[in-house]
């Protein structure tokens, strides 16, 4: 006799009772431990019931919305609600828990155990993760040579008596991005899934823009200080992506739709990168629009602004030279363009910034090829300011990482952290003239953008040790070989997972086929009709033959 499941009341208690005990037991070791025993669960869960790729856009969404702490978030003045994630996401797991062994944060070990978790369930082909076709070879081995070429510059400073402990620090980040690139590859389906990624990092960027705004209006006015920034430098990455997907997905198809969704986004990016007040922000959205520019074929819009933009060249030009010596107001911009060009130390004089850069290219004209390896300071011949009672291993971090990655590893080691930025451009480029879907071509701009943008920030500002920049440029990577090969901008041969290559049509009954002269026989009908038989027909003139076949 059928008998309904009823479940038990009691072992649904006691769960309920353990995980409350073990919630006040982690708050006695530390606030944020006391959320464990509930993320254990909800480890479990996932690993059994949910797709990897759901996670994963959590996951996207904490690292870019929480509170990034090396990057000291809103000036290092108030910390945000949602701090405490950042935290536990961030902080070294033997500070929180107070275990020797656990030297790594936490989000490393969400990293790995998503991509494990994505790696086991296509060995076994679970059906909660659908087949996807390959990652473009070259991309893949490039993304690859990164690790290779960061471990080599380890090698190299460790043989020449380098500090292990903060070459740590140096490569940690540029190391852990190939993995992160295979957990999107693992987790994401396709081009298909681009549109809820640029969701969710509209979203982390929308509450990013939020706590700044708030930061800015309500926080320091109570305080009384002065602040440079608002949330933080890499979240100019952020905000960078937001404005592009906006603004390319109008670009690639105008209507009122996106017009309006557009401009709701626009209303809460914009004033977090006002308030944000990084100049490296508008010099990667101008870097960004340029490149789409260049990308974007013939289109209407793109002939309207050729032939509207330079009128307005000698406008912009009276406008930078009456204000170049102002200041504040409507010279804003213009105070802003002057200072990338003069530096902080106005001009004639060099600021901090000019000096690490000179001594940073000191080092690399000592170590040209193979640079000095990590674990390494940069050399000092141009004294800087100490800020070691700040910044204790400041000559190991460099602001200007690009310059670093020649410092530390000359030519070699440079161009084998950073070639997979030239096989993706390519490969997004490709994949943008290849395909016949709006999303996807807008899709591949932003990549171009977001990459553009980084480089910008590598530039400027610490980017490389990142890991908001890292999981943008992640993403940008893995879904540039998902467009490569759904568009056959990369073919990928013998894959049952990608639609086969449009093959000649087959003709009606009856219709008269004419083979190439040099390699076929006569021509002959086609089977089933009612027209002349092989040998029976004469060819007709061309003009019958202009459609490629004639009935008979």
């Amino acid at each position: 006799m059928y008998a309904p499941y009823r479940p038990s009341y009691l072992r649904f208690a006691a769960l309920l009772g353990i995980l409350a005990l073990a919630v006040v037991g982690g708050a006695i070791l530390h606030p944020v431990v006391a959320v464990a025993p509930v993320l254990a669960f909800g480890v479990v869960w996932v690993v059994l019931k949910v797709p990897v790729r759901y996670p994963v856009i959590i996951l996207t969404w904490l690292v870019l919305a929480v509170d990034y702490g090396p990057d000291r978030p809103q000036s290092g003045f108030w910390p945000s609600p949602l701090a405490p994630i950042g935290e536990l996401l961030f902080t070294q797991l033997n500070s929180l828990t107070k275990i020797p062994v656990l030297r790594f944060p936490l989000i490393d070990a969400l990293i790995f155990g998503l991509l494990g978790l994505a790696l086991y369930r296509r060995v076994v082909k679970s059906p909660l993760e659908p087949d996807l076709p390959p990652m473009p070879r070259p991309l893949a081995v490039i993304t690859a040579l990164t690790l290779f070429s960061i471990l080599a510059m380890e090698f190299r400073g460790l043989a020449r008596g380098g500090d292990f402990k903060n070459s740590l620090w140096q490569w940690h980040q540029g190391a852990v991005l190939p993995f992160i690139v295979a957990m999107y590859h693992y987790a994401l389906r396709g081009p298909q899934d681009w549109p809820i990624i640029a969701k969710t990092v509209i979203l982390a960027g929308i509450t990013k823009a939020l706590v700044g705004s708030y930061f800015a209006l309500v926080v320091v006015p109570a305080m009384g200080v002065e602040v440079e920034y608002t949330t933080s430098h890499s979240d100019s990455m952020t905000f960078i992506f937001c404005v592009l997907v906006v603004l390319t997905r109008f670009i690639e198809k105008p209507k009122p739709a996106h017009i309006l969704r557009g401009l709701g986004v626009l209303a809460f990016i914009v004033p977090g990168m006002i308030f944000n007040d990084r100049r490296l922000a508008y010099v990667s959205l101008g870097g960004c629009l340029l490149a789409a520019y260049l990308i974007n074929p013939w289109t209407p819009l793109k002939r309207f602004l050729t032939r509207v933009v330079p009128f307005f060249a000698p406008v912009m030009a009276v406008y930078i030279a009456i204000g170049w010596n102002r200041s504040g107001g409507v010279w804003g911009p213009v105070e802003t363009i002057r200072s990338l060009i003069d530096g902080q130390g106005g001009e004639g004089n060099l600021d901090y910034r000019d000096l690490e850069n000179l001594n940073m290219i000191a080092t690399w004209d000592q170590f040209p090829i193979l640079g000095t390896g990590y674990g390494h300071e940069f050399l000092e011949p141009y004294p800087l300011p100490d800020i070691s009672f700040v910044f204790p291993t400041y000559r190991f971090h460099p602001h200007n990482s690009l310059l670093g990655l020649l410092a530390f590893g000359g030519m070699l080691g440079f161009t084998g952290v950073w070639m997979y930025i030239v096989v993706t451009v390519y490969l997004a480029v490709r994949a943008y003239h290849r395909s016949p879907v709006s999303e996807y071509r807008s899709a591949a701009l932003v990549i171009v953008g977001v990459l553009a943008s980084y480089v910008n920030q590598v530039f400027g500002d610490m980017g490389i040790i990142s890991y908001i920049c890292t999981f943008l440029v992640a993403i940008a990577v893995a879904m540039t070989g998902k467009l490569a090969t759904a568009t056959g901008a990369w073919p990928v041969p013998n894959s049952a997972l990608l639609p086969p290559a449009p093959s000649a049509p087959v003709p009606p009954p009856g219709a008269i086929i004419y083979t190439n002269l040099e390699d076929g026989p006569p021509p002959s009908v086609a089977k089933g009709g009612g027209g002349a038989t092989s040998g029976d027909a004469e060819a007709p003139p061309p003009a019958a033959t202009r459609g490629g076949s004639a009935t008979g």
